[in-house]
């Protein structure tokens, strides 16, 4: 034990105490981690504090073993009412590791995540400390320390975070690609009107002000904005920030949402795939998209389409099919898609803005804005809800036409991303029955196996503004069934997911 002043050891009291715990379903002070399964040491440090100790600081040692892989701290004092006031930090073997001074009761550390105040990088084996300053103490102040050692062979980062800011089940408006300074986002602007890097504030501000529910931040190859956005969040109660990377090969890119583990983009060296990456994502519970697949790939943007062998599209459940305003151009991602669905995948179209510039140019946030249907407002409500299909995109913003889509036949219904039996079915005809509420009449395209089908559609004017198509199909066959919409200069404003038929 090291104490800095001149009272007895006594006096101070100072115990520590080491035991192992069997924790499971432990709630964390990291949301992202849990105990399941897993042997955590907890170390207890038990002192006191008096009048003497004012302006003095004191370090509390304690161990860790070999193989930890994250520390967790919990702090708590006496005296707080008294004019009594104890500040927190943290030292490993080798540096200065962070302070929250008193702001912060708990806080966490791992090589890739920490709590903000706190510096993530290696939990090296040795004698660390707890530093405690006494700006004031009023009286005898009592303290507890709680230190956790988690180890690295089961810190399980499950993936997407389950912190809930809306229990709303309904659609979400958001957009799953976007970029700061943290990779190559240069088209900001400082106060003075310079141009400059984009913070994360800014693309989170912008998305706010573009009328999203949540926003995916998915930086080159790193997750170091990620802390950015753990800092952020608590001022932005009804905008979700999802956690992305969009993973940067010389054969194509990919977003990865929902996990701080960085993953390993060098496809080609040491025996790297685009599978391997895909195991790696799934392990983690994350889920993985396919960014513009339609893009050129070549010199002028090596990688920017999509050629990755080794892609296990069993797997795959999202492609980007609308980046930025590419919806019907030479470079959209829609044909790709297409192409796929007609293989028999059923894979989940989303679209991103791919912005760089957080809304100061003409690129924003939300342009194109994904809608899904889920059951609450969290990182991992929305990602399960993609995986489902319940999914459409409005091309151009958040304001474009709100739609519903559903396929019925007697007394079931299936909606986006749902399979319908054909051979369950007792009536030989499905009906369809499209919704959308807009200001201005929406023209029906409706694509069938890849190609524009058009049965007898009827529309009605529902309301002023809300329009009610329905239509009938007879006999239909196997495969998938989605539409578009189209604005009056012919421009699509609505693309949907499919309902497949099997």
């Amino acid at each position: 034990m090291t104490v800095n002043n001149t009272h007895s050891i006594i006096l101070h009291l100072l115990v520590i105490i080491v035991t192992v715990l069997g924790i499971s379903n432990k709630k964390s002070v990291d949301p992202l981690i849990r105990y399941e399964k897993s042997t955590v040491t907890e170390i207890k440090i038990v002192g006191v504090a008096l009048p003497d100790d004012a302006l003095t600081y004191r370090l509390e040692p304690f161990h860790v073993p070999d193989g930890v892989g994250a520390i967790e701290v919990s702090f708590q004092y006496a005296g707080k009412n008294d004019f009594s006031e104890m500040e927190i930090g943290l030292y490993d073997p080798e540096r200065f590791r962070g302070t929250s001074r008193f702001s912060k009761d708990s806080f966490y550390l791992s090589s890739i995540r920490a709590t903000a105040s706190y510096i993530p990088g290696p939990i090296i084996s040795g004698e660390w400390n707890i530093s405690l300053g006494f700006p004031t103490i009023n009286k005898k102040a009592e303290y507890e320390v709680t230190i956790r050692l988690i180890p690295k062979d089961h810190i399980e980062f499950t993936g997407p975070s389950e912190t809930t800011l809306k229990e709303n089940e309904q659609w979400y408006r958001g957009d799953f690609h976007s970029h700061t300074g943290h990779s190559d986002a240069f088209g900001c602007e400082d106060l003075d009107g310079n141009r400059g890097p984009c913070q994360v504030y800014q693309i989170v501000e912008s998305a706010k002000k573009n009328g999203l529910d949540f926003v995916a931040i998915t930086d080159h190859n790193t997750v170091s904005h990620h802390q950015d956005m753990t800092v952020i969040q608590p001022l932005f109660k009804d905008l979700l920030l999802i956690r992305g990377q969009e993973v940067t090969t010389f054969y194509g890119h990919s977003n990865v949402y929902g996990t701080s583990i960085p993953l390993d983009f060098r496809v080609g060296f040491e025996g790297q795939t685009f599978e391997k990456i895909q195991q790696v994502a799934e392990e983690a519970g994350a889920l993985l998209s396919i960014n513009h697949p339609g893009r050129e790939t070549g010199a002028n943007c090596t990688g920017c389409g999509w050629s990755a062998e080794n892609t296990d599209y069993d797997k795959l459940e999202v492609v980007e099919i609308v980046n930025g305003t590419n919806v019907e151009n030479e470079i959209a991602g829609i044909p790709f898609w297409h192409h796929l669905l007609n293989k028999g995948y059923k894979i989940t179209g989303i679209g991103g803005s791919d912005v760089h510039s957080a809304g100061f140019g003409d690129s924003q946030p939300g342009t194109p804005t994904t809608m899904v249907y889920a059951k609450e407002l969290s990182e991992k409500a929305i990602l399960d809800a993609v995986r489902k299909g319940n999914v459409y995109l409005k091309t151009m913003s958040s304001n474009g036409p709100d739609i519903s889509f559903q396929i019925s036949s007697e007394d079931k219904s299936w909606s986006m991303g749902e399979t319908i039996d054909l051979n369950s079915m007792k009536s030989n005809s499905l009906e369809i029955v499209i919704e959308y509420s807009h200001s201005e009449k929406q023209q029906l395209e409706l694509i069938f196996n890849g190609e524009l089908f058009d049965p007898e559609i009827k529309q009605y004017k529902e309301s002023e503004h809300t329009y009610r198509l329905i239509g009938v199909i007879s006999n239909p066959g196997r495969g998938w069934l989605r539409f578009n919409l189209r604005d009056k200069t012919g421009r699509i404003t609505v693309v949907s997911n499919p309902v497949y038929l099997e």
